[in-house]
This record gives structure tokens, sequence and C-alpha cells, in this order.
């Protein structure tokens, strides 16, 4: 009878492997992609100091569409799916606009905290949509995010303020897009949705480009007369930051849960502390670590999915 356990044990031993290793795969690839998207926030804080951050966050959506329209060729998809996508694409692009801006007044780190506050509105805007009362746990997390988000900003000047707003607006855009793409990647392949939204965010740049330009032309003095550390940069923005990373969290999602996924996300803004302090020496103050812990428990209650929410 042993004899038997054993050989079923053995048997059962390459399946048990290969499923841990898919795990392992799977959280590695989305680890990177949040260490890849928290290193971005610094180098578009890095950039926009000889690049306008209009310019910059076009330049990085249209690269990256051109490399993933071919995705679309062979993709069978509805009228309907293509003007939602590119109106999702087009949430995204002005969200990662407005967290551009956000930058220009107040530390990267900090912009990253408050703009991952996304994870916590989604579940309140779902079930406003849905005309459900969102669960305590979320409105708990909703309040100890606020104060977290008052302890990160110590010092409240009027550029201050402006940064708070444009990453709070962030915030909203990034919800607004998350939630209609869930509808979406029910029906588009991962890759042709991140296509259409390149698409759609390179539009929706391009508008703001203009209207911006007619406000301030003095943004298109030296245009694409940039050093060459300005292109590098761009180039990782545009190949690594967006192209790659849509293809490790399209990779990386099929390989663990859901739960793991949403729960590895928020880690995005810790790696943006982290190589804000390696590559600009910025800190923050033990208040303001208070703030971000408040902030990062809050987004992981929220992650953790509930029978009764």
């Amino acid at each position: 009878m042993n004899e038997g356990l054993e050989i079923q044990v053995a048997a059962n031993r390459p399946k048990m492997n290969s499923g841990l290793r898919r795990w392992i795969l799977g959280m590695l690839s989305l680890t990177l992609a949040t260490a890849v998207w928290g290193y971005a926030n610094v180098v578009i804080q890095q950039t926009e100091a000889t690049v306008a951050p209009a310019i910059l966050i076009w330049l990085r959506f249209c690269i990256a569409a051109v490399i993933l329209a071919p995705v679309l060729l062979r993709a069978r998809l509805q009228a309907k799916d293509w003007w939602l996508g590119l109106g999702m694409g087009a949430f995204m692009g002005l969200s990662v606009l407005a967290q551009g801006w956000g930058m220009k007044s107040i530390p990267v780190d900090e912009v990253a905290f408050i703009t991952g506050l996304y994870v916590v509105l989604t579940p309140i805007a779902a079930a406003v949509l849905h005309r459900r009362w969102p669960h305590l746990l979320v409105w708990l997390s909703v309040a100890t995010s606020v104060g977290g988000v008052a302890l990160l900003i110590e010092h409240l000047s009027w550029s201050a303020h402006i940064g708070v707003v444009w990453s709070c607006l962030a915030a909203v855009g990034f919800t607004v897009q998350i939630i209609g793409t869930a509808s979406l990647s029910r029906r588009v392949p991962a890759l042709s949705l991140a296509a259409l939204q390149s698409i759609g965010a390179t539009a929706a740049l391009l508008i703001a480009l203009a209207i911006q330009g007619t406000t301030t032309p003095h943004i298109y003095t030296g245009l694409f007369h940039w050093p060459a550390s300005d292109w590098l940069r761009i180039i990782y923005l545009a190949i690594i930051a967006q192209v790659l990373t849509s293809w490790l969290q399209v990779w990386g999602q099929s390989r663990i849960s859901a739960t793991e996924a949403a729960l590895t996300f928020n880690l995005e803004p810790v790696w943006t502390v982290a190589c804000a302090w390696m590559v600009l020496g910025e800190g923050l103050t033990n208040l303001q670590i208070l703030g971000a812990v408040l902030i990062l428990g809050s987004l992981t209650v929220v992650s953790v999915p509930s029978r009764s929410r």
C-alpha cells in the first residue's frame, strides 16, 4: 500500500513542480512589469526638464502605437469595440499626462502613491454603476488612503495644491479606463486591446498638445533637438514601459490568480520610491513614510476579493 502511495506521489510531483514553476514565472513577470513602471515614473520626471510633458507622453504612446498596430490587422473586432478601446486609450493617455503635470510641482514618489488611489476608487465606481452600496471595508480604505495623502503632503503650497489636483485627476482617469477596459477584455485579445488604447492615447494627446501649444508655444522650442540621453529615455518609455510591459502583463496574468495580480500591481509606487531614492536622491520623511504605508495598506485591502464585496 505504501508503494502505491509513493508511486502516486511521484506521478503527481511533475504536475506540482510545473504548477509552481508557472506561478513563480507569473509573479516574476508582473513584478518586473511594476518595477519597469516604477522606474518609468522617474524617467518621466527626469525628461520633463528638457521635454514638455505633453510632447513626451505623446511620443511614448505614438511609438508604442506604431509597434503594436500590426496586431490589429488580424483582429476581427466590432465597431463598438474599436470605439470603446480608442476611448479608453484616450483616458489612459490623458491620465498619464496628468501624472506628468503633477510631477512638475510635487516629487514623483508622492505622485505615484496618490495616483495609485485608482485601486480604491475603482470598486466604488463599479458599485455605483451597478447600483450597489460599497462594502464598509472599501469606505474604510478610502478614509485611510485620504489620511495617507494628507501625511504625504506635509507643506501645502500653491504649487503642491496643483500637483495633488493633477495626481487625483490621473487617479480618476485611470479608474474610468480600468472599468471600461474590464468589459472590453472579455471580447478583445489583450495585445489588440493594448494596440487600440495606444492609438487612442496618441490621438487624445495630439489634441491636448495642439491646445497647449496655442497657449504656451514655447513648448515647441528645440523640438526633437534633444540630447541622446533624452531620446534613450523616450525609447525606454515607449518600448520597455509600454510595449514590453503589455506583453509581460498578459503573459503573467495568465499564470496567476486575479487576486495575486492585483496585489502585485500595488508594488508600483514602492518601486517608484526606491528608484526615486537611487536615481534622484529623493526620500520620504517619517510622516510621509507613514502616509505611504497607509495608502499601500488601503490598496492591499481592496485588492483582496471578498464574497460580501
